[in-house]
């Protein structure tokens, strides 16, 4: 882990291995000059997907929106930069309500993505997007190294390195570096299972039931990865999502735990000497070039309102948002 110093060997350490990381370390050392290192072990290309990497939160803000709108396109050029314009592709999501408050929030989601130039149709029990943004991880991933080395990012899978800032950018880092008792009051540690099915195929290539905790994304070779959140029911939630046939075949499951906020709103900020990034969900990586203006103390001035707005010692009234109960269950 990093120590915090002034006469610190890097400027900045970003700790974690999520995509949001890497993005992250790069723009800092190639865009804004920074001295960055990246501590965190390369993803196994055999683990399970944790996040979708889809530039469509569950968020009903409309400034939310307007930011993140923005960094697509960024994230599009970023990846152009990269000599990976094909890794930002598009595809379809159903977002389903079984609850009559969720329906209504989903409502409000839809006409906010609308607004923000979404395509947007109404399905039997929700709403479906298309053509939304989504990364290839993997694709990324491939490339990442030799694009960070070329940045000028230094890279170590473990130990402690000197640094005048660390950031602690996945839901992994924070829970190695923060004890519970020392982690913002609005985080909570969640128990995930993703796990890959054979299966037939879905209605649409993503589908996301927000009261069952449960988001299915269709495979190549007939078969399913389903993420489901909690630690109850989770068979019963994932068969009632899974068009069969049963008993399904299961290759693979991981199970690991993820950080969530009681009130749907990201955290981003200082806790005491390392500043935390939490809560982005599965858009996390499309904020890289916001928050690497963050970070190098360059933001722009709609940037810096909302970045102050989420900062872990900040009132979150005015920034709540909307939360399924099945997300908000620890």
């Amino acid at each position: 882990m990093p120590q915090c110093g002034k006469m610190a060997e890097f400027d900045i350490a970003i700790v974690g291995t999520s995509l949001l990381c890497g993005l992250l370390a790069g723009v800092l050392a190639r865009d804004h000059g920074k001295k960055v290192v990246r501590i965190g072990r390369s993803r196994s290309a055999q683990r399970l997907p944790r996040s979708l990497d889809l530039a469509l939160p569950l968020a009903t803000r409309p400034e939310t929106w307007r930011l993140l709108r923005r960094a697509e396109a960024e994230t599009r050029i970023l990846l152009g930069s990269m000599g990976l314009p094909e890794s930002a592709g598009v595809s379809e999501v159903e977002l389903v309500a079984d609850l009559p408050p969720t329906a209504a929030a989903l409502d409000h989601h839809a006409h906010m993505a609308l607004g923000h130039g979404h395509q947007v149709r109404r399905t039997e029990t929700g709403w479906a997007f298309r053509r939304v943004t989504k990364l290839d991880a993997e694709a990324i991933e491939r490339r990442l190294g030799e694009w960070l080395a070329a940045a000028g990012a230094a890279t170590i899978d473990d130990g402690t390195v000197d640094a005048a800032t660390a950031v602690l950018a996945d839901d992994e880092a924070i829970l190695d570096g923060i004890v519970e008792a020392d982690r913002p009051a609005p985080l909570f540690s969640q128990a995930m299972t993703s796990t890959l099915f054979v299966s037939r195929s879905l209605p649409a290539p993503i589908r996301r039931f927000a009261d069952r905790g449960v988001t299915l994304v269709a495979r190549p070779g007939n078969t399913v990865l389903a993420i489901a959140s909690g630690e109850q029911d989770v068979d019963a939630r994932l068969a009632s999502t899974l068009p069969g046939p049963f008993p399904m075949k299961r290759l693979a499951t991981t199970r690991y735990r993820r950080l969530s906020t009681r009130d749907g709103a990201p955290i981003i900020g200082k806790v005491g000497k390392q500043f935390l990034i939490a809560g982005l969900g599965d858009a996390a990586p499309f904020f890289a070039p916001a928050l690497a203006r963050l970070i190098a103390g360059t933001p722009e001035p709609d940037e810096k309102r909302w970045f102050t707005a989420h900062d872990p010692v900040k009132n979150r009234t005015a920034i709540a948002d909307f939360v399924s109960a099945a997300e908000a269950t620890a």
